[in-house]
Protein backbone atom coordinates (compact mmCIF):
# COMPACT_ATOMS: atom_id res chain seq x y z
CA UNK A 1 0.00 0.00 0.00
CA UNK A 2 2.66 2.45 0.79
CA UNK A 3 3.41 2.60 -3.17
CA UNK A 4 0.28 3.56 -3.56
CA UNK A 5 0.35 5.95 -0.97
CA UNK A 6 3.50 8.22 -1.05
CA UNK A 7 2.05 9.64 -4.52
CA UNK A 8 -0.65 11.48 -2.17
CA UNK A 9 2.63 13.29 -0.99
CA UNK A 10 1.61 16.34 -3.22
CA UNK A 11 -2.18 16.41 -2.21
CA UNK A 12 -1.20 16.48 1.62
CA UNK A 13 1.03 19.34 0.77
CA UNK A 14 -1.66 20.91 -0.93
CA UNK A 15 -4.41 20.51 1.32
CA UNK A 16 -2.25 21.59 4.00
CA UNK A 17 -1.08 24.87 2.30
CA UNK A 18 -4.68 26.13 1.61
CA UNK A 19 -5.18 25.70 5.30
CA UNK A 20 -2.29 27.91 6.13
CA UNK A 21 -2.80 30.24 3.35
CA UNK A 22 -6.20 31.22 4.67
CA UNK A 23 -4.09 32.38 7.95
CA UNK A 24 -2.04 34.85 6.30
CA UNK A 25 0.86 36.06 7.69
CA UNK A 26 4.06 34.32 7.13
CA UNK A 27 1.76 31.29 6.65
CA UNK A 28 1.42 31.97 3.26
CA UNK A 29 5.14 30.92 2.81
CA UNK A 30 4.34 27.26 3.98
CA UNK A 31 3.93 25.63 0.72
CA UNK A 32 6.79 27.24 -0.88
CA UNK A 33 9.14 26.82 2.04
CA UNK A 34 7.65 23.30 2.21
CA UNK A 35 8.81 22.75 -1.06
CA UNK A 36 12.35 23.38 -1.61
CA UNK A 37 12.96 21.74 2.36
CA UNK A 38 11.41 18.57 0.69
CA UNK A 39 12.86 18.91 -3.10
CA UNK A 40 16.40 20.21 -2.60
CA UNK A 41 16.76 18.95 1.47
CA UNK A 42 15.16 15.39 1.14
CA UNK A 43 15.67 14.64 -2.05
CA UNK A 44 19.66 14.60 -2.16
CA UNK A 45 19.52 12.83 1.44
CA UNK A 46 17.37 9.99 0.54
CA UNK A 47 19.07 9.00 -2.98
CA UNK A 48 17.43 7.05 -5.87
CA UNK A 49 14.39 4.94 -6.60
CA UNK A 50 15.42 1.68 -9.23
CA UNK A 51 11.97 0.21 -8.29
CA UNK A 52 9.86 -0.69 -10.81
CA UNK A 53 6.52 -2.04 -8.96
CA UNK A 54 3.79 -3.45 -10.70
CA UNK A 55 -0.02 -1.36 -9.79
CA UNK A 56 -3.23 -3.26 -10.21
CA UNK A 57 -5.17 -0.80 -8.55
CA UNK A 58 -4.85 2.43 -10.59
CA UNK A 59 -8.13 3.70 -9.84
CA UNK A 60 -6.49 5.25 -6.48
CA UNK A 61 -3.61 7.17 -8.43
CA UNK A 62 -5.99 8.52 -10.89
CA UNK A 63 -7.93 9.54 -7.86
CA UNK A 64 -4.12 11.48 -6.53
CA UNK A 65 -4.45 13.50 -10.38
CA UNK A 66 -7.72 14.10 -10.96
CA UNK A 67 -7.84 15.76 -7.09
CA UNK A 68 -5.29 18.22 -8.38
CA UNK A 69 -7.11 20.53 -10.03
CA UNK A 70 -9.55 21.33 -7.27
CA UNK A 71 -6.96 21.23 -4.90
CA UNK A 72 -4.92 23.95 -6.65
CA UNK A 73 -8.23 26.04 -7.13
CA UNK A 74 -8.79 26.02 -3.70
CA UNK A 75 -5.21 27.03 -2.70
CA UNK A 76 -5.21 30.42 -5.63
CA UNK A 77 -8.79 31.07 -4.68
CA UNK A 78 -7.58 31.14 -1.00
CA UNK A 79 -4.56 33.60 -2.19
CA UNK A 80 -6.84 35.55 -3.87
CA UNK A 81 -9.02 35.94 -0.63
CA UNK A 82 -6.09 37.43 0.94
CA UNK A 83 -5.50 39.98 -1.70
CA UNK A 84 -9.15 41.00 -1.58
CA UNK A 85 -10.72 43.33 0.94
CA UNK A 86 -13.58 41.71 1.34
CA UNK A 87 -15.20 38.45 2.13
CA UNK A 88 -14.10 37.02 -1.62
CA UNK A 89 -16.85 34.19 -2.44
CA UNK A 90 -17.65 34.03 1.17
CA UNK A 91 -14.47 32.19 1.62
CA UNK A 92 -13.73 33.64 5.28
CA UNK A 93 -17.13 33.28 6.87
CA UNK A 94 -16.65 29.77 5.47
CA UNK A 95 -13.30 28.83 6.89
CA UNK A 96 -14.21 30.92 10.42
CA UNK A 97 -17.14 28.56 10.74
CA UNK A 98 -15.18 25.23 9.90
CA UNK A 99 -11.97 25.89 11.35
CA UNK A 100 -13.26 28.16 14.46
CA UNK A 101 -10.21 30.87 13.47
CA UNK A 102 -10.86 34.63 12.76
CA UNK A 103 -9.18 34.91 9.38
CA UNK A 104 -10.68 38.83 8.99
CA UNK A 105 -8.31 39.42 12.21
CA UNK A 106 -5.46 37.91 10.61
CA UNK A 107 -5.36 39.24 7.04
CA UNK A 108 -5.39 42.73 8.70
CA UNK A 109 -2.08 42.08 9.96
CA UNK A 110 -0.78 41.05 6.44
CA UNK A 111 2.15 43.15 5.48
CA UNK A 112 3.03 43.60 1.94
CA UNK A 113 6.18 40.67 2.11
CA UNK A 114 3.85 38.18 2.95
CA UNK A 115 2.05 38.46 -0.29
CA UNK A 116 5.53 37.92 -2.04
CA UNK A 117 5.62 34.81 0.22
CA UNK A 118 2.24 33.94 -1.50
CA UNK A 119 3.22 34.75 -4.69
CA UNK A 120 6.21 32.30 -4.01
CA UNK A 121 4.12 29.74 -3.09
CA UNK A 122 1.40 30.03 -5.43
CA UNK A 123 3.55 30.04 -8.30
CA UNK A 124 5.80 26.96 -7.09
CA UNK A 125 2.39 24.94 -6.81
CA UNK A 126 1.51 25.98 -10.69
CA UNK A 127 4.43 24.65 -11.89
CA UNK A 128 5.17 21.38 -9.30
CA UNK A 129 1.36 20.67 -9.23
CA UNK A 130 -0.50 22.22 -11.86
CA UNK A 131 2.27 22.06 -15.03
CA UNK A 132 2.89 18.70 -13.95
CA UNK A 133 -0.25 16.87 -13.35
CA UNK A 134 -1.79 19.15 -16.38
CA UNK A 135 1.45 17.33 -18.73
CA UNK A 136 0.39 13.63 -17.66
CA UNK A 137 -3.16 14.08 -18.47
CA UNK A 138 -2.76 15.86 -21.62
CA UNK A 139 -1.00 12.83 -22.61
CA UNK A 140 -4.13 10.93 -22.35
CA UNK A 141 -5.62 12.13 -25.55
CA UNK A 142 -8.03 8.73 -25.53
CA UNK A 143 -9.93 10.41 -22.20
CA UNK A 144 -12.13 13.61 -22.50
CA UNK A 145 -12.03 14.04 -18.64
CA UNK A 146 -8.46 14.28 -18.76
CA UNK A 147 -8.04 16.38 -21.18
CA UNK A 148 -10.16 19.14 -19.72
CA UNK A 149 -8.58 18.60 -16.40
CA UNK A 150 -5.48 18.72 -17.85
CA UNK A 151 -5.77 22.24 -19.86
CA UNK A 152 -7.57 24.06 -17.07
CA UNK A 153 -4.58 22.97 -15.17
CA UNK A 154 -2.14 24.10 -17.56
CA UNK A 155 -4.29 27.46 -17.81
CA UNK A 156 -3.00 28.37 -14.79
CA UNK A 157 0.22 29.10 -16.21
CA UNK A 158 -1.44 30.37 -19.45
CA UNK A 159 -0.43 27.71 -21.11
CA UNK A 160 -3.89 25.26 -22.36
CA UNK A 161 -2.11 25.22 -25.60
CA UNK A 162 0.32 23.14 -24.10
CA UNK A 163 -2.11 20.07 -25.28
CA UNK A 164 -1.20 20.88 -28.34
CA UNK A 165 2.16 21.30 -29.19
CA UNK A 166 3.54 19.27 -26.09
CA UNK A 167 1.80 15.96 -27.27
CA UNK A 168 1.75 16.67 -31.57
CA UNK A 169 4.88 18.87 -31.43
CA UNK A 170 7.94 18.73 -28.92
CA UNK A 171 7.48 14.35 -28.59
CA UNK A 172 7.70 14.59 -32.54
CA UNK A 173 10.76 16.68 -32.75
CA UNK A 174 12.56 16.23 -29.44
CA UNK A 175 16.52 16.74 -29.68
CA UNK A 176 16.08 18.54 -33.01
CA UNK A 177 16.26 22.13 -34.14
CA UNK A 178 12.61 21.99 -34.80
CA UNK A 179 12.00 21.65 -31.66
CA UNK A 180 11.62 25.14 -29.31
CA UNK A 181 11.63 23.54 -25.90
CA UNK A 182 15.20 21.41 -26.65
CA UNK A 183 17.91 23.64 -24.80
CA UNK A 184 20.85 23.87 -26.93
CA UNK A 185 24.33 23.62 -26.15
CA UNK A 186 26.24 26.87 -25.15
CA UNK A 187 22.34 28.49 -24.67
CA UNK A 188 21.56 29.66 -20.81
CA UNK A 189 18.20 29.24 -19.25
CA UNK A 190 17.26 32.61 -19.74
CA UNK A 191 17.18 32.71 -23.51
CA UNK A 192 15.96 29.54 -24.03
CA UNK A 193 12.65 30.07 -21.56
CA UNK A 194 11.75 33.06 -23.93
CA UNK A 195 12.59 31.33 -26.85
CA UNK A 196 10.73 28.22 -25.77
CA UNK A 197 7.52 29.94 -25.01
CA UNK A 198 7.34 31.81 -27.97
CA UNK A 199 8.06 29.20 -30.09
CA UNK A 200 6.24 26.81 -28.30
CA UNK A 201 3.02 28.92 -28.64
CA UNK A 202 3.71 29.43 -32.47
CA UNK A 203 4.14 25.89 -33.29
CA UNK A 204 0.60 25.01 -31.08
CA UNK A 205 -1.02 27.69 -33.20
CA UNK A 206 0.31 26.17 -36.19
CA UNK A 207 -0.70 22.93 -35.56
CA UNK A 208 -3.93 23.79 -34.45
CA UNK A 209 -5.28 26.22 -37.86
CA UNK A 210 -3.63 23.20 -39.81
CA UNK A 211 -6.02 20.49 -37.70
CA UNK A 212 -8.89 23.34 -38.41
CA UNK A 213 -8.24 24.20 -42.02
CA UNK A 214 -8.87 20.50 -42.93
CA UNK A 215 -12.45 21.02 -41.58
CA UNK A 216 -12.98 24.43 -43.17
CA UNK A 217 -13.07 26.52 -39.80
CA UNK A 218 -11.02 28.81 -38.86
CA UNK A 219 -8.44 29.11 -35.85
CA UNK A 220 -10.00 32.23 -33.77
CA UNK A 221 -12.93 30.52 -34.29
CA UNK A 222 -14.88 28.94 -31.21
CA UNK A 223 -13.77 25.47 -32.24
CA UNK A 224 -10.09 26.41 -31.43
CA UNK A 225 -8.35 24.82 -29.03
CA UNK A 226 -6.27 27.80 -28.66
CA UNK A 227 -9.05 30.09 -28.20
CA UNK A 228 -10.54 27.89 -25.39
CA UNK A 229 -6.87 27.62 -23.43
CA UNK A 230 -6.92 31.25 -23.98
CA UNK A 231 -10.44 31.78 -22.57
CA UNK A 232 -9.72 29.24 -19.53
CA UNK A 233 -6.62 31.37 -18.49
CA UNK A 234 -8.96 34.70 -18.79
CA UNK A 235 -11.57 33.18 -16.80
CA UNK A 236 -8.42 33.17 -13.67
CA UNK A 237 -7.33 36.43 -14.47
CA UNK A 238 -11.66 37.37 -14.54
CA UNK A 239 -11.70 36.07 -10.73
CA UNK A 240 -8.55 37.56 -9.56
CA UNK A 241 -10.31 40.85 -10.83
CA UNK A 242 -13.27 40.11 -9.02
CA UNK A 243 -11.24 39.69 -5.92
CA UNK A 244 -8.92 42.66 -6.06
CA UNK A 245 -9.55 44.73 -9.05
CA UNK A 246 -6.33 45.62 -10.56
CA UNK A 247 -4.34 44.41 -7.93
CA UNK A 248 -5.81 40.94 -8.81
CA UNK A 249 -5.20 41.26 -12.19
CA UNK A 250 -1.23 42.45 -12.04
CA UNK A 251 -0.79 39.45 -9.40
CA UNK A 252 -2.25 36.63 -10.95
CA UNK A 253 -0.23 37.90 -13.93
CA UNK A 254 3.27 37.93 -12.01
CA UNK A 255 1.93 34.09 -10.60
CA UNK A 256 1.00 33.08 -14.30
CA UNK A 257 4.84 34.29 -15.70
CA UNK A 258 6.32 32.70 -12.44
CA UNK A 259 4.72 29.03 -12.79
CA UNK A 260 5.18 29.07 -16.07
CA UNK A 261 9.21 29.78 -15.94
CA UNK A 262 8.93 26.34 -13.46
CA UNK A 263 7.79 24.54 -17.05
CA UNK A 264 10.40 25.92 -18.95
CA UNK A 265 12.96 25.62 -16.69
CA UNK A 266 12.59 22.10 -16.78
CA UNK A 267 12.06 21.55 -20.22
CA UNK A 268 16.01 23.21 -20.12
CA UNK A 269 17.33 20.38 -17.77
CA UNK A 270 15.66 17.75 -19.30
CA UNK A 271 16.79 18.00 -23.01
CA UNK A 272 20.23 20.47 -22.72
CA UNK A 273 22.40 19.29 -25.55
CA UNK A 274 20.59 16.46 -26.87
CA UNK A 275 20.99 15.69 -30.97
CA UNK A 276 19.06 13.57 -32.93
CA UNK A 277 18.25 13.35 -36.94
CA UNK A 278 14.64 14.36 -37.97
CA UNK A 279 12.49 11.71 -38.44
CA UNK A 280 14.96 9.00 -36.47
CA UNK A 281 13.26 6.86 -33.50
CA UNK A 282 13.25 8.74 -30.39
CA UNK A 283 15.39 6.71 -27.72
CA UNK A 284 15.17 6.63 -24.46
CA UNK A 285 19.03 8.43 -24.73
CA UNK A 286 17.84 11.50 -26.19
CA UNK A 287 16.25 12.77 -22.64
CA UNK A 288 17.90 12.88 -19.52
CA UNK A 289 16.60 11.03 -16.77
CA UNK A 290 16.58 11.08 -13.19
CA UNK A 291 16.23 8.62 -10.55
CA UNK A 292 15.90 10.54 -7.29
CA UNK A 293 13.06 9.43 -5.09
CA UNK A 294 11.55 12.02 -3.78
CA UNK A 295 11.31 13.98 -7.17
CA UNK A 296 9.85 11.31 -8.62
CA UNK A 297 7.31 11.33 -5.81
CA UNK A 298 6.19 14.92 -6.22
CA UNK A 299 6.71 14.98 -9.77
CA UNK A 300 4.37 11.71 -10.65
CA UNK A 301 8.04 10.39 -11.87
CA UNK A 302 7.98 12.89 -14.76
CA UNK A 303 11.87 12.39 -13.63
CA UNK A 304 11.52 8.93 -15.49
CA UNK A 305 12.24 11.35 -18.86
CA UNK A 306 14.08 8.59 -20.78
CA UNK A 307 11.34 6.34 -20.41
CA UNK A 308 8.39 8.50 -21.31
CA UNK A 309 9.75 9.93 -24.43
CA UNK A 310 10.37 6.65 -25.51
CA UNK A 311 6.76 6.11 -24.89
CA UNK A 312 5.01 9.06 -24.39
CA UNK A 313 1.26 7.34 -23.68
CA UNK A 314 2.53 5.34 -20.73
CA UNK A 315 1.03 6.69 -17.63
CA UNK A 316 3.26 7.74 -14.57
CA UNK A 317 3.20 4.43 -12.69
CA UNK A 318 3.97 2.37 -15.77
CA UNK A 319 7.61 4.73 -15.96
CA UNK A 320 10.63 2.62 -15.50
CA UNK A 321 13.75 3.54 -14.08
CA UNK A 322 16.41 3.21 -17.06
CA UNK A 323 19.51 3.44 -14.74
CA UNK A 324 21.86 2.80 -18.07
CA UNK A 325 20.60 6.03 -19.80
CA UNK A 326 22.01 10.04 -19.61
CA UNK A 327 21.71 10.88 -16.28
CA UNK A 328 21.03 13.99 -14.04
CA UNK A 329 23.41 14.58 -11.58
CA UNK A 330 20.79 15.98 -9.48
CA UNK A 331 16.85 16.24 -8.12
CA UNK A 332 14.91 18.04 -10.49
CA UNK A 333 15.12 21.60 -7.82
CA UNK A 334 18.58 21.32 -7.52
CA UNK A 335 19.50 20.91 -11.32
CA UNK A 336 16.85 24.31 -12.00
CA UNK A 337 19.34 25.96 -9.55
CA UNK A 338 21.93 25.19 -11.03
CA UNK A 339 20.97 26.03 -14.27
CA UNK A 340 19.65 29.90 -12.18
CA UNK A 341 23.44 30.06 -12.54
CA UNK A 342 25.12 29.86 -16.23
CA UNK A 343 28.90 29.15 -15.20
CA UNK A 344 27.80 26.65 -12.84
CA UNK A 345 25.80 24.62 -15.37
CA UNK A 346 28.40 24.72 -17.51
CA UNK A 347 30.89 23.71 -15.75
CA UNK A 348 28.99 20.44 -14.11
CA UNK A 349 26.66 19.62 -17.45
CA UNK A 350 29.61 20.64 -20.35
CA UNK A 351 31.67 17.56 -19.57
CA UNK A 352 28.33 15.33 -19.18
CA UNK A 353 27.20 16.20 -23.05
CA UNK A 354 31.32 15.60 -23.74
CA UNK A 355 29.85 12.27 -22.08
CA UNK A 356 26.62 11.62 -23.81
CA UNK A 357 28.73 12.49 -27.27
CA UNK A 358 31.23 9.15 -26.20
CA UNK A 359 28.99 7.02 -24.97
CA UNK A 360 25.23 7.59 -26.43
CA UNK A 361 25.53 8.99 -29.23
CA UNK A 362 24.93 7.48 -33.07
CA UNK A 363 27.31 7.54 -36.12
CA UNK A 364 24.54 9.79 -38.02
CA UNK A 365 24.38 12.24 -35.46
CA UNK A 366 28.07 13.00 -35.46
CA UNK A 367 27.25 16.02 -37.89
CA UNK A 368 24.70 17.37 -35.78
CA UNK A 369 27.27 16.99 -32.50
CA UNK A 370 29.54 19.29 -34.87
CA UNK A 371 26.91 21.41 -36.05
CA UNK A 372 25.65 22.14 -32.51
CA UNK A 373 29.54 22.91 -31.06
CA UNK A 374 30.16 25.07 -33.39
CA UNK A 375 26.71 27.04 -32.96
CA UNK A 376 27.42 27.21 -29.15
CA UNK A 377 29.74 29.76 -29.25
CA UNK A 378 31.38 27.30 -26.64
CA UNK A 379 32.87 25.21 -29.47
CA UNK A 380 36.22 24.21 -27.31
CA UNK A 381 34.39 23.22 -24.36
CA UNK A 382 32.57 20.96 -25.90
CA UNK A 383 34.65 19.76 -28.41
CA UNK A 384 36.00 16.16 -28.27
CA UNK A 385 38.90 14.39 -29.57
CA UNK A 386 37.99 12.66 -33.46
CA UNK A 387 38.65 9.30 -31.68
CA UNK A 388 36.33 9.49 -28.69
CA UNK A 389 32.70 10.30 -30.54
CA UNK A 390 30.45 7.61 -30.57
CA UNK A 391 32.35 4.79 -28.79
CA UNK A 392 34.92 5.19 -31.55
CA UNK A 393 32.70 4.04 -34.20
CA UNK A 394 33.44 7.00 -36.79
CA UNK A 395 36.56 9.37 -36.51
CA UNK A 396 34.77 13.04 -37.37
CA UNK A 397 36.83 14.68 -40.61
Amino acid sequence: MIKYMRYFTLSILMSTAVFTMMLGGYWMLFAGAAGVLIGLGLDNVIGDDLDDPKYTHTWILNVQLFSTLPLLLALTLAFAWQLSSWDFLGLGAAFQFVAGIDPFALRAENQWYHYVMGIFSVGMMFGVAGTNVGHELTHRTWSKPALIVGRWLMAFTSDASFSIEHVYGHHKNIATRHDPATSRRGENVYGFALRSTIGSYRSAWNIEKERLAKFGYSVWGWRSQMMRGNAMTLTYFAAFAYAAGWLGVLVFAVLTVYGKLYLEFVNFVEHYGMVRVTGAPVEPRHSWNCNKRISGILLYNLTRHSHHHAMGEKPFWELRAYPDTPMMPAGYLSMIILALIPPLWNKIMIPRVQDWDRRFAKVEELALIQEANAASGMADSFELKQDEYANGQAVVA
